[in-house]
């Protein structure tokens, strides 16, 4: 199942190889959409990954199902993923993965909406880079309908988001040109780091006071997808001393920054934007705040007591 258009016959044209990780990648996520269908793998398995996570099934599922599409097409070199946090080598040519196979599966049991990310660079290897390297960058929502947004190249050389939609039919282009603007909603993660970090506690009773829209339901994709469908708005996830940084860099938020900011937002971890920040080990983390750049900017003061 391959990006549809026209467009992306020039894309696969010029990217052929980068086109064949991306069809890895959808084929991943119809496969997995049909696995939540079911709606029987939400149950712990009885393991953990080695960063002491727990597993559940439908983690690990959604892991195999990934691993083996990447394998099978021959674009990519290594692949690392949360349920197996070590660089593998899949024998192909061209590309490195890194992916969290189900974001925030911990709220499966509540069928709210669930997601999955997907960062592509160049070359073998993800230690020692950035999220600024990645050639493209993608993630998937599993909620009423299953959706893809993906950044990529574009025809005049500067990345391009759009997002697809699964049909019947196979992907459908549904937004070819996603941009954030400025809006007044906020997703206020991390939010027991208030208790002890009074920049944040204020930053969250002001934008109350200013009368900000509350969106957040406890998956990172879902509420960033909320931003960038409605055009504008903020996603943050402070830390504390007693709340500490839960985002990983590598499999989370370096490729949804990407995607932010080729739609014209930003992204920071309280000093730079988070695709700055090298992958000096898998397990790195980070507080965050993405979306629109005003809101970036005026927010970015309060993410570690």
């Amino acid at each position: 199942m391959s990006m549809p258009g026209a467009d992306h016959e020039r894309f696969r044209a010029e990217h052929p190889l980068l086109a064949r990780a991306i069809d890895a990648i959808l084929a991943s996520v119809r496969e997995t959409a049909e696995l939540l269908r079911q709606g029987d793998s939400s149950g712990q398995v009885g393991s953990v990954n080695s960063f002491g996570d727990k597993q559940l099934k439908i983690d690990v599922k959604a892991d195999e199902i990934i691993f083996s599409n990447l394998r099978s097409c021959g674009a990519v070199v290594t692949a690392s993923s949360e349920e197996r946090p070590d660089e593998l080598d899949l024998g192909g040519q061209g590309f490195s993965v890194a992916f969290d196979p189900l974001d925030g599966s911990s709220i499966v049991d509540a069928n709210f909406a669930v997601g999955a990310i997907f960062g592509i660079w160049r070359g073998a290897g993800l230690l020692h880079k950035t999220g600024a390297e990645q050639a493209a960058a993608a993630y998937a929502v599993y909620g009423p309908r299953t959706s893809v947004v993906l950044a990529r190249p574009g025809r005049d050389g500067k990345l391009k988001v759009e997002e697809l939609m699964l049909t019947e039919q196979g992907w459908l282009v549904c937004r070819e040109d996603v941009r954030l603007g400025e809006k007044k909603v906020f997703a206020p993660a991390n939010l027991r780091a208030a208790a002890d970090n009074k920049a944040y506690a204020d930053f969250v009773s002001a934008c109350i006071s200013e009368k900000y829209t509350l969106r957040y339901t406890g998956g990172f994709v879902p509420d960033v997808h909320h931003i960038l469908t409605k055009g504008g708005g903020l996603f943050l996830n402070p830390t504390s001393s007693g709340a500490p940084a839960k985002l990983r860099l590598l499999y989370e938020c370096a490729p949804i920054a990407f995607i932010v900011e080729a739609a014209g937002g930003a992204s920071s971890n309280g000093a730079e934007s988070v695709l700055k920040m090298k992958f000096d080990h898998l397990d790195r983390r980070t507080a965050i705040t993405l979306g629109s750049r005003e809101e970036v900017a005026r927010s970015k003061h309060c993410l570690r007591a």
